[in-house]
């Protein structure tokens, strides 16, 4: 059977005649044509015949008074005919013939490389400015406007480029070289008061100080120049050393004097909805917390397919923890130690190195809040590095 025979479609029949070779004679004479014959009885043949002979061949047997019988049907032409009955298989194959045709041309998946200390996250939502999203045209990727984009939109980058492999977009970065890594001999710059201070004491290692213990500074003034002067010449480096000063900080801290603690938890409630892309759909009523009785808890499930890829489309969950609450007071003595200890604390974390020397602290109650305002002679250090600019004048 050739590729002509399958499309039109052929026929098995079964013949059975009383006089069987007279009929294939006027079988022959009418241009029916027959394949395959077989002689299995003095009265009966099987035959293959096309599909489009089979209703002038009936007509003749029928005529005759002659029996047929269809024993099967063969050719790519019943099998589509099989298939028309079976819309759902159609619609299926077609949606198939229609994902590959489109999917290798857009793409899904956005992967970055060669990133250390930039998040992922931002160059993914930098490239996602610049058109590599869920579903952009693959035609319409340019990894010179990509790179250009990344670049303008991450100053920590020094390169940047994209390359497409069927539904994945990898993003492909190189960061700058940390300035503070290269050699100190490429920088100019000065130490400066970074506070007002009496400065107690100094040590210069590079560059020329421009200060003596005792004096008295006051922020942004230069300590130590980054160009030195030789007489016949001005040298001009990195200035190192470090300044010791005594200054003076003030700083207030309150505390409620009571508050509401949670004891009991009541019950829970949860609330879902569908992520897609950045699109969210709320499938409960209510999209927050309306008090403070409760807490949250939040938790999404994405959809992730073999091999990391991840869909941009998750389920969220939002759990909300309800509680009884007890109302608590706070001793004096307690807030004084609380409030003490803290502004000690967080005056050790805004000085690069030093100590208290001394504290007078105010303490105070006030509508329901504890107040404590203190006053704090430092010894720290106050130097900060300042860079410099070719051409402008120093001290």
């Amino acid at each position: 059977m050739n590729l002509y025979h399958s499309l039109t479609g052929m026929m098995a029949v079964e013949f059975t005649s009383a006089d069987p070779e007279k009929a294939l004679e006027v079988f022959s004479q009418e241009n029916i044509r027959l394949f395959h014959l077989q002689k299995h009885s003095e009265l009966s043949y099987s035959f293959t015949i096309l599909r489009t002979d089979w209703k002038r061949l009936s007509r003749l047997c029928e005529k005759r008074g002659e029996r047929l019988k269809v024993t099967g049907r063969m050719g790519l032409f019943w099998l589509g005919k099989a298939a028309s009955c079976r819309p759902v298989l159609l619609g299926g194959f077609a949606v198939l013939f229609a994902c590959a045709l489109y999917f290798p041309s857009r793409i899904f998946f956005v992967r970055v490389e060669g990133n250390v200390t930039v998040p992922s996250r931002q160059i993914l939502a930098a490239a996602e400015e610049s058109g590599i999203r869920f579903g952009a045209s693959r035609r319409k990727v340019r990894s010179e406007k990509v790179k250009n984009s990344l670049l303008s939109a991450l100053p920590e980058l020094q390169w940047a480029g994209v390359n497409t492999a069927g539904c994945i977009a990898t993003v492909s970065v190189r960061e700058r070289t940390d300035q503070k890594l290269l050699p100190e001999e490429t920088d100019v710059c000065s130490i400066v008061a970074a506070r007002d201070g009496y400065i107690l004491s100094g040590t210069v290692t590079r560059g020329e100080g421009l200060f003596h213990v005792g004096q008295t500074v006051r922020e942004g003034d230069v300590l130590i120049s980054g160009y030195t002067d030789y007489g016949i010449c001005i040298r001009a480096t990195h200035a190192e050393g470090e300044i010791f000063a005594q200054t003076n900080r003030t700083l207030e801290a309150v505390t409620p004097s009571r508050w509401r603690m949670p004891v009991t938890q009541t019950g829970v409630k949860r609330k879902w909805s569908l992520l897609i892309g950045k699109k969210r759909i709320n499938f409960g009523k209510y999209s927050g917390i309306s008090h403070g009785s409760c807490g949250r808890i939040y938790e999404e499930f994405h959809v992730i397919l073999p091999g990391g890829f991840r869909l941009p489309l998750a389920l969220c969950l939002e759990t909300f923890p309800q509680y009884e609450f007890e109302e608590v007071s706070l001793l004096p003595e307690q807030a004084r130690e609380a409030l003490a200890a803290y502004s000690a604390d967080y005056l050790r974390q805004q000085m690069v190195a030093g100590s208290i020397l001394q504290t007078v602290q105010t303490f105070t109650e006030d509508d329901g809040v504890y107040r404590m305002t203190g006053r704090y002679v430092c010894q720290e250090m106050i130097g900060r590095v300042q860079r410099e600019q070719i051409g402008e004048t120093n001290g």
